[in-house]
C-alpha cells in the first residue's frame, strides 16, 4: 500500500492525490495525510495536527520500564482523544462547507490600464470616479485594518490571560497533586504501620498460644507420667503383696505340714505309747496270769487273744487314721498345688494383663502424643497457611494499591499532558489566527499598494493628457497663425499633422 502510494505520489502530473477528512484513512501514515483545503483549514482552525488523527497500535506505546496496564491506559487515552479530535475537525469541515468557505487564490491586484488613446473627457471623468472609489476603498480598508488590529490585540490579551489562568491552574493542580501524593504516602505508611503492628501482635499472640499449648502438653505429659508412675507403684505394691501372700501361704503350708507331721508323730507316739502301755499291761497281765496260770489258762489265752485283737484293732485304726491323714494331706497338697498353679497362672495372667494394659497405655500415650503432634503440626501448618494467605492477600492489596496508585498517577500525568496540549492547541489556534490576520494585512497592504500604484498611474496619465492637450492646442494655434500668413503651406502642414495625429492615435 505504501509503495503504491509512493509510486502514485511520484506521478503528480498524471493524477493528483485527494485526501480529505470525509474519506480519511486513519491507518495510512504516508505523507501527505491531508490534501483537501477544507480539511486542512478545519485542522488549522481547531489547532489540531493531521498526525494526531492517525491510528496507533497499542504496542507503539511500549516503553522500557512501564507495565502493560500503563501502556493500555496510554493507548486508550490516545485513541479516545484521537476519535474526539477526528469528530471535531469533521464537524468543523462541515461548518466550513455550510458557510461556503473557499480557499483564497491570491489574486494580484493590478490595474488593467489599457490605454485606448482616446483622451476624451468621458474617460477622464471615469478615471476620476474610479480614483475616488479607490480612495474610499482605501479608507475603508484602513478602518477595517485598525478594527482587526484592535480585535487581534484584544484576542491576544484574552489568550494571554487564558494561558496564564491555565498555567496557574496547572501549578495549583500540581501543588494539589503533590499534597495529595504526600497525604496518600502518609496514609499508606500509616496503613502499613498498622498492618505491621497487627502482624507483630498476631505473631506475639500465636507465640503466646504456642507457649500455652506447649505448657499444657508438658503438664499433660507430666500428669500421664505421674499416673503411669503411680500405676507402676501400685502394680509393684500389688505384686509385692501377692508375693508376700504367696510367701505367707508357703509358710502356712510348711507350718501346716510341720503341724501335720507333728500331729502324726504325736499320734504315732501316742499309738506307740498305748502299744507299750498295752504291752506293759499285757506283760503285767502275763505276769499276773503266770501268777495265776493255774487259775485259768483258757481265760488267760482268751484274754491275750482279745488283748491282741484290741491291739491289732487299735493299730489298724491308727494305720487307717494315718492313711486318711496322709490322704487328706496329699489332697490338701494337691488342692494347694492346683490353687498355687491357678494363683500363679492368675498372677501371670494378671501380670500379662497389666503388661498389656501398660503397653496399651504406652501405645495410647504414644498415639496421643502423635495425635497431639499431628494436631500441633496441623495447627502450625494452618497457621502458616493463614499467615501465607494473609501475606498473599496483603501483598495482593499492596500490589492493587500500587497498581491503582500507578494508574491514578498516570491518569494525572495524562490530564496534565492534556492541559499542556490544550495550551499548545490554543497557541496553534492563536498562531493560525495571527497568520490569518497577517495575511489579511498583507493582502490589504498589497491592495493598498496596488490602489496607490493605480492612482499614481492615473495621475501620470492625467499629466500626460494635459501635456498632450497643451501640445495640441499649441499646434492648433500655430497652424491658425500659419494659415493666416501662408494658407497653402498651412494646409499642407495641417494635412501632414493630421496624418501624424491619426497615426499616433492609432497606437
Amino acid at each position: 500500500m505504501a509503495e503504491a502510494s509512493l509510486s502514485f505520489a511520484a506521478q503528480p502530473k498524471t493524477k493528483k492525490i485527494h485526501r480529505s477528512l470525509d474519506t480519511f484513512d486513519e491507518y495510512n501514515i504516508a505523507a501527505p495525510l491531508l490534501t483537501s483545503p477544507r480539511s486542512i483549514e478545519a485542522c488549522k482552525r481547531q489547532g489540531i495536527e493531521a498526525e494526531e488523527l492517525v491510528f496507533r497500535y497499542e504496542d507503539s506505546f511500549f516503553e522500557k520500564g512501564i507495565t502493560q496496564d500503563i501502556q493500555e491506559i496510554r493507548w486508550k487515552h490516545y485513541e479516545k482523544k484521537r476519535r474526539d479530535k477526528l469528530s471535531l475537525v469533521r464537524e468543523e469541515r462541515l461548518e466550513l462547507i455550510s458557510m461556503g468557505w473557499e480557499p483564497s487564490v491570491g489574486k494580484s491586484m493590478t490595474a488593467s490600464g489599457n490605454d485606448t488613446g482616446n483622451d476624451t473627457g468621458l474617460e477622464a471623468e471615469r478615471r476620476g470616479t474610479a480614483a475616488l472609489k479607490e480612495q474610499r476603498q482605501m479608507e475603508s480598508i484602513k478602518a477595517k485594518r485598525q478594527q482587526e488590529l484592535e480585535q487581534m490585540v484584544a484576542y491576544e490579551l484574552k489568550l494571554t490571560q487564558v494561558a496564564e489562568e491555565q498555567q496557574r491552574q496547572i501549578e495549583a493542580d500540581r501543588h494539589k497533586e503533590a499534597q495529595r501524593q504526600k497525604e496518600a504516602q502518609a496514609r499508606q505508611k500509616a496503613w502499613e504501620e498498622i498492618q505491621r503492628q497487627k502482624e507483630v501482635d498476631k505473631v506475639k499472640e500465636e507465640a503466646r498460644q504456642e507457649r500455652i499449648r506447649k505448657k499444657l502438653a508438658v503438664e499433660e505429659y507430666q500428669k500421664e507420667q505421674d499416673r503411669k508412675l503411680q500405676e507402676e507403684l501400685e502394680e509393684k505394691a500389688r505384686l509385692k503383696a501377692a508375693r508376700q501372700r504367696e510367701v505367707d501361704a508357703r509358710l502356712m503350708r510348711e507350718e501346716h505340714k510341720k503341724q501335720t507331721e507333728m500331729i502324726i508323730e504325736q499320734q504315732q507316739k501316742v499309738v506307740e505309747k498305748r502299744r507299750q502301755e498295752m504291752q506293759e499291761k499285757d506283760e503285767r497281765r502275763k505276769a499276773e496270769m503266770e501268777a495265776r496260770q493255774l487259775e485259768s489258762m483258757v481265760k488267760a489265752e482268751e484274754e491275750r487273744q482279745r488283748a491282741q485283737q484290741r491291739i491289732q484293732s487299735a493299730m489298724e485304726q491308727q494305720r487307717e487314721m494315718l492313711k486318711m491323714q496322709r490322704r487328706l494331706y496329699h489332697e490338701r497338697q494337691d488342692r494347694n498345688a492346683v490353687k498355687r498353679a491357678q494363683y500363679e497362672a492368675a498372677q501371670r495372667a494378671e501380670t500379662e494383663r497389666l503388661r498389656q494394659v501398660a503397653e496399651m497405655k504406652k501405645d495410647e500415650l504414644t498415639r496421643a502424643f502423635k495425635k497431639m503432634e499431628r494436631i500441633e503440626n496441623k495447627k502450625r501448618r494452618q497457621t502458616l497457611e493463614k499467615e501465607q494467605m494473609a501475606e498473599k492477600n496483603l501483598q495482593a492489596v499492596r500490589q492493587q494499591r500500587e497498581i491503582d496508585h500507578r494508574q491514578k498517577m498516570e491518569r494525572q500525568k495524562l490530564k496534565q499532558a492534556d492541559k499542556l496540549e490544550a495550551v499548545e492547541r490554543l497557541n496553534r489556534i492563536q498562531l493560525y489566527k495571527r497568520e490569518q490576520a497577517v495575511d489579511r494585512l498583507n493582502a490589504d497592504d498589497d491592495r493598498t499598494n496596488a490602489l496607490a500604484a493605480f492612482k499614481e498611474k492615473m495621475l501620470e496619465e492625467r499629466k500626460a493628457f494635459r501635456r498632450q492637450n497643451e501640445m495640441e492646442r499649441h499646434k492648433v494655434i500655430e497652424s491658425m497663425e500659419k494659415l493666416r500668413q501662408q494658407p497653402s503651406k498651412a494646409l499642407k502642414t495641417l494635412k501632414s499633422g493630421g496624418g501624424m495625429d491619426a497615426s499616433t492615435g492609432g497606437h
